[in-house]
This record gives C-alpha cells, sequence and structure tokens, in this order.
C-alpha cells in the first residue's frame, strides 16, 4: 500500500498478527543522513508502485511458507533525513520462513524500484 503519513507500526503488526503466526519479522528503510544529505525526494507513478508491491506480495505469499505479507511504502514527494519510508511486515508459523520472505521482498522490491529515490 502507498501511504501519505507516515505509517503507525503498532496497528500494522498488531493488524497482522493472528494465532497461528510464532513470528512477524519487520524490515523499517528510513531516509539515511548521509554526510551532507538532509532528504530524499520519492517520484513515480504511485498506481504503477502500489501494483508492483502488491505483485511482490503475492510473489512472497505463494513462494514462502508465510501466513501474512504487508508493505506500506510512503507515496511520491519530499521525506527528511530519518523519515519512514519503506515498511515490510511477514508474519508466519516459524522464524525461518518469515526472514527468508522479508529478504525476498526487500532484494525484489530493489531489483524493480516502483519508486525513483534521489537524495537532496
Amino acid at each position: 500500500m502507498i501511504v501519505n503519513d507516515d505509517f503507525a507500526i503498532d496497528n500494522l503488526v498488531r493488524e497482522l498478527k493472528r494465532p497461528e503466526m510464532g513470528a512477524i519479522v519487520m524490515f523499517l528503510g528510513m531516509v539515511r543522513g548521509d554526510e551532507g544529505v538532509v532528504g530524499m525526494r520519492v517520484e513515480g507513478d504511485e498506481r504503477a508502485a502500489a501494483e508492483k508491491l502488491e505483485q511482490v506480495k503475492q510473489e512472497a505469499l505463494e513462494t514462502f511458507d508465510v501466513e501474512a505479507v504487508e508493505i506500506a511504502h510512503r507515496r511520491a514527494g519530499s521525506h527528511l533525513v530519518g523519515e519512514n519510508i519503506l515498511l515490510i511486515l511477514v508474519g508466519a508459523k516459524h522464524r525461518k520462513s518469515a526472514f527468508q520472505a522479508c529478504e525476498y521482498l526487500i532484494d525484489a522490491i530493489k531489483a524493480d524500484e516502483p519508486f525513483v529515490k534521489t537524495e537532496f
């Protein structure tokens, strides 16, 4: 899902959580403050980005032994150092499957980045 504002991580975890899960793995991507960088500009087709995120989510659900996946990505615009940009949550019966699926999702999103990101 593409979101306007920062995501409420606690709420998303609560919504994802199920009794059959033994693990929820999270990846949180933030604007990194390299020397001289004050923010990041995110640009791109939000509809195409939402479709891409849904595609990789479905691939992870079909490929790995996981119960649920949620992906939240901040929409196009300018974001300051320290702000959250990408959240991936993976719930599974066992931690190993959750970690494998989360790593797959990060790599799949980075390989075909739905947004162009430019530091400023």
